[in-house]
């Protein structure tokens, strides 16, 4: 996967774009992943309370793309990509100041709003990240560049998640993250100011979300490989969202089992991504991937079927050293990690199937698509979550009755079979 070629690229700014993108990603989940945390360990007192807590502070997040990403993709087709990246990353240091502050007064209401423009600033900075890079590589130095992206991302998630999970627990464990959200903003912006490249644009023209779909479904190949991804982002962020509540209320496991848990994840997503990018061969195919999304809702099923093993959630929370020597919260491990290498395999391909099949003068567009669908489904998982808390289901059920949709969403990507190869 590593390419000399790919990390030389001055010309190109790849590795700026990618330190860019990576710190981006990093502060996003360093500050997400403190108010998840601090929620769940210091606010909430049952399953409800905090898994309607944890999934609003989700859903907030994810609403800015289903609102602002099909703007954002008529920005990056209009205007200097470059130009708007710097502008972008200064906006995230007056966000994060605004995040800063409600760590430090413990304000929720300020720390759901600071959430909702951090996803806002991501939402724009979307789609020019992912349809800067055809135009700055080409052939398999796009693919291995959309692995560093997809792989480093969750790298990221990873770093956020520890560094934001563990440090909201330390004593002034507010202040500290209200200054690391800050410094990390200001080192992304500083960062961008390094990116030099001179690329073509278009005239902007407007266009309603129907307009959108009607275009994108022009290169059919491209928008099946949007709604192949976006049903990953709905399984995912099930995942994601719930995870510290599993572990509090079901594993019953402090915070430093949730950060277990989500570094396997990210790592399992990172090493899928790394073994896809090496392996897939220059053209690009879809074969396996109605193979990966069966892979990912077993993996799922058989986690929650060990957690049912798993002795009921006393009132002291249990470290990761306590937790370690029972046999089923090992296997419980490794089938999340298995979840998460699948589903790496799985989003690195049809993002690149993306980029390739789309017309340069569309490709933003196209990808903002993809946020929005993505969004929109993300959002979807929120208020479904939502809607079985309030009828009173366990989380245990709803996440095996997800694992069981995955199923017939494998079957219908099977069914697509080389129409959705590139």
């Amino acid at each position: 996967m590593f390419s000399p070629s790919l990390w030389r690229c001055s010309s190109c700014s790849f590795p700026t774009l990618f330190f860019v993108q990576f710190l981006g990603a990093f502060n996003d989940n360093l500050f997400k992943n403190a108010l998840v945390i601090w929620f769940t360990f210091k606010l909430a007192t049952n399953e409800s309370d905090g898994g309607l807590l944890v999934t609003l502070a989700a859903g907030l997040f994810i609403l800015p793309f289903v609102l602002f990403s099909a703007f954002a993709g008529r920005l990056a087709d209009t205007y200097d990509k470059i130009a708007l990246i710097k502008k972008i990353k200064l906006a995230e240091i007056g966000i994060m100041g605004l995040g800063a502050l409600a760590l430090v007064s413990q304000s929720v209401e300020l720390m759901l709003i600071s959430l909702f423009f951090m996803g806002v600033q991501s939402a724009f900075f979307g789609p020019i990240k992912y349809s800067i890079l055809p135009q700055l590589l080409t052939g398999r130095l796009l693919i291995k560049a959309n692995g560093w992206f997809s792989g480093s991302t969750f790298i990221a998630i990873l770093l956020g998640t520890i560094f934001g999970g563990l440090g909201i627990m330390l004593p002034a464990g507010e202040t500290w993250m209200a200054g690391a959200v800050i410094a990390t903003a200001v080192l992304g912006w500083l960062a961008s100011l390094g990116l030099k490249t001179d690329l073509p644009v278009t005239k902007m023209q407007s266009q309603t979300f129907r307009q959108m779909v009607a275009q994108a479904k022009q290169v059919p190949i491209a928008f099946k490989s949007v709604l192949a991804i976006s049903w990953f982002w709905f399984f995912g962020a099930v995942i994601l969202s719930q995870i510290p509540t599993l572990v509090k209320f079901q594993v019953g496991g402090n915070d430093s089992v949730v950060v277990l848990f989500l570094t396997l994840f990210s790592v399992g997503i990172a090493v899928g991504s790394g073994l896809i990018a090496k392996l897939m061969p220059p053209k690009i195919h879809l074969n396996w991937h109605s193979f990966l999304l069966v892979g990912m809702g077993l993996s799922l099923a058989v986690g929650m079927i060990l957690l049912g093993q798993l002795p009921p959630a006393g009132e002291n929370l249990l470290s990761v050293h306590e937790l370690i020597s029972n046999g089923f919260f090992q296997g419980l491990l490794l089938s999340f990690a298995a979840m998460a290498l699948f589903g790496g395999a799985y989003i690195v391909p049809l993002y690149t199937l993306i980029q390739i099949e789309t017309p340069e003068p569309q490709r933003a567009r196209m990808i903002a698509l993809n946020n929005i669908i993505n969004s929109l489904l993300m959002v979807l998982s929120a208020l479904l979550i939502m809607l079985g808390y309030a009828l009173g289901l366990e989380l245990l059920t709803m996440l095996l009755i997800v694992a069981l949709m995955n199923l017939p969403v494998a079957f219908w990507l099977k069914s697509l079979g080389r129409n959705l190869s590139g």
